[in-house]
């Protein structure tokens, strides 16, 4: 819970969008297929498996004011994750993702208590129903967010320079309620470029999901969002994705009042008025077909 303290002013972009850009500039430019492409992976025949490298980095910094000890109320965390995933056809025009063999290691910095360093090996997540246009029941999950950031497809035939629009949503906990934070991801094919032996359609993503309706029931102030680039190659002729880098930075404060709560005792401390803090969450994801 974010209790009472001075909120910094919030970043506008992940930190690690010039990685994105970087990725972009690694492959050069090739003709565009005369046949328009299927942008839709080929789930057609059952047990063939895409295997990727899966790479992730967290960045986060979160605001609790200070305890009722008087110690600090600010956590920065640093994670790092590597592991494989596998998508796996199914033979019906869908497919299971499976992230697996995730290692984690995590330092967390909290204050006078000093740094402190994790290291866990994470069970695997698995999502059935996966389909051929990328979408799928990813659920509510921390980690479903990111999942459905991976693999974005255009919706309709898009030539060089179109773009597409795609409604996305999360979900954000507001004091208990289960809210939906909405917005789109812009997908636009910027070209077509060479990649070893793949010629794939460079699809360039803009997140861009805050809009919060917040019902009159619940009193204070929220904000939720989740922004960045992302850049992923799409092989047009076998119909999978070879690579992907994604820099997504998620945003979250409140400002509210406290809820009632009576602490007996001589020593009971006097609790605050209001609860207020923030949270910021940067993500830089990476992504690359193991041959």
């Amino acid at each position: 819970m974010l209790y009472a303290a001075d909120t910094d002013t919030p970043a506008t972009a992940s930190q690690f969008a010039k990685e994105v850009t970087k990725e972009k500039q690694k492959h050069k430019e090739t003709v565009a297929p005369l046949a328009a492409p299927v942008f839709r992976w080929d789930f057609s025949r059952a047990e063939v498996v895409h295997t990727y490298r899966f790479e992730q980095e967290v960045r986060s910094k979160t605001d609790m004011g200070s305890s009722f000890d008087g110690k600090s109320g600010r956590i920065e965390e640093e994670m790092s994750a590597t592991g494989v995933l596998l998508i796996k056809s199914q033979g019906d025009s869908t497919a299971t993702l499976v992230l697996k063999d995730m290692k984690t290691s995590m330092k967390r910095n909290m204050g006078a208590a000093g740094p402190k360093t994790v290291e866990e090996q994470m069970p695997p997540i698995v999502v059935q129903g996966m389909k051929d246009d990328g979408t799928g029941s990813f659920g509510n999950s921390f980690q479903d967010p990111v999942l459905k950031m991976l693999f974005p497809l255009p919706t309709k035939p898009v030539m060089i320079g179109e773009s597409v629009d795609i409604p996305a949503q999360m979900p954000f906990n507001v004091m208990g309620s289960i809210l939906p934070v909405t917005g789109c991801l812009r997908i636009t094919l910027t070209r077509y470029v060479k990649i070893g032996k793949h010629t794939c359609a460079q699809l360039d993503v803009d997140t861009d999901i805050l809009k919060l309706k917040v019902p009159t029931e619940l009193k204070g102030e929220y904000k939720c969002s989740l922004k960045g680039p992302s850049v992923f190659y799409f092989d047009v002729e076998s119909r999978s994705f070879v690579s992907g880098a994604i820099a997504m930075l998620m945003q979250i404060s409140i400002d509210a009042p406290m809820p009632q709560m009576k602490i007996s005792g001589k020593d009971a401390p006097d609790m605050p008025e209001r609860i207020k803090g923030s949270m910021t969450i940067d993500n830089p994801i990476r992504v690359k077909l193991k041959e």
